[in-house]
């Protein structure tokens, strides 16, 4: 069943306005910055809070249209929804905790307790299925509310940011698991996720928000090649820079300039890989087309790289190794040259 939002809600000087289609079999990766209004998306669709216009129909069945005076109680919409925390009921086993949802919908004790058992054996968790939360790992809770939210066989699954609690190793495990859940999947799945990673790998098309507003769409692939707002440049480890283009030039805000090795005309974007931004103490000789002068603003150390906000008339994030930072002796206030080969400058329509 398709699902059809077109989402108008508006709180405490924040006003979401976003729409979007969900095929069957599909996942939408919803991400934006903080405060963008990607839970806000997950709970008008759930019905834990009612549109103040627009309308969310799944197949064709409306399920909130304030202009129609139609709104679905949340019991009744055919959602499941897993939590960051997993939100398992503390006194209910497993089992139990998986079984809810069947019983809720009127399924016999024994036939919930035996569907829920097959589902924790789907997510690994077959011997632990008389545990109560507070004696799983936080991986294995999240495969139980995982296996709760499914077992009901809902039309709709949301997920938010459901891996963002673990720790790394919890992470890569239920991330497949999650991957594997997802392809056999029939309704339409919604993902909240700060993770490039999460948003990349199990993602078959992503939604991006700011401030309340989709300001782009599409394919994983295209949006991480063509992202049309920082944050989505930051995700995918690139630096965007709006401009006017002229040819090979392309003059920034700031009035500074870069050269690109492809032409373009008019207003457009510029994305730069934080990896192709090299580093100097001293203004480099050789290649490079773009030079500049920067001030290191700010370092953060993500393992063996390490992330530097170099501000200037070129605004930009630059990722190096670790020892390189103690070679060139970085750290905040540092004057650095940057560059940038015309090659790594990709111009593309605004």
């Amino acid at each position: 069943m398709t699902l059809d939002a077109r989402l108008g809600y508006a709180t405490d000087g924040f006003d979401l306005d976003a729409s979007f289609r969900a095929s069957p079999g599909e996942t939408v990766v919803v991400v934006g910055p903080n405060g963008a209004g990607k839970t806000t998306v997950l709970d008008l669709v759930a019905g834990l809070r009612c549109l103040d216009r627009g309308s969310l129909r799944l197949g064709g069945r409306p399920l909130d249209d304030p202009g129609a005076g139609v709104w679905v109680a949340p019991e009744h919409r055919s959602v499941g929804y897993v939590h960051q925390d997993g939100a398992l009921f503390p006194h209910l086993s497993a089992v139990d905790n998986v079984a809810f949802g069947l019983r809720c919908a009127g399924v016999r004790r024994q036939e919930a307790r035996r569907r829920a058992a097959g589902w924790l054996e789907r997510v690994g968790l077959a011997d632990r299925s008389s545990a109560r939360p507070d004696l799983l790992s936080g991986g294995q809770a999240q495969r139980v509310a995982l296996a709760r939210a499914l077992a009901a066989e809902p039309g709709i699954l949301l997920l938010d940011e459901p891996l963002a609690s673990l720790d790394a190793g919890a992470r890569v495990e239920l991330r497949r698991l999650l991957r594997r859940q997802l392809a056999d999947f029939a309704g339409v799945a919604l993902l909240v996720t700060h993770d490039p990673v999460e948003a990349l790998a199990l993602g078959d098309r992503l939604v991006v928000l700011d401030q309340g507003r989709m300001v782009q769409e599409g394919r994983p692939e295209g949006v991480a090649r063509h992202p049309r707002s920082p944050h989505v440049a930051a995700l995918v480890g690139l630096n965007l820079l709006p401009g006017r283009a002229s040819g090979r030039e392309v003059t920034l805000g700031s009035g500074a300039t870069l050269a690109a090795a492809d032409t373009a005309e008019g207003d457009v974007y510029v994305s730069v890989a934080a990896t192709a931004v090299s580093v100097h103490r001293n203004r480099p000789e050789g290649s490079p087309r773009n030079v500049w002068e920067a001030t290191v603003s700010g370092l953060d150390v993500e393992g063996d790289r390490v992330r530097l906000d170099l501000a200037g008339a070129i605004p930009v994030v630059a990722e190096v190794t670790g020892a390189a930072v103690a070679d060139l002796e970085l750290a905040e206030g540092a004057r650095v040259w940057a560059s940038v080969k015309a090659t790594e400058v990709v111009v593309y329509p605004s």
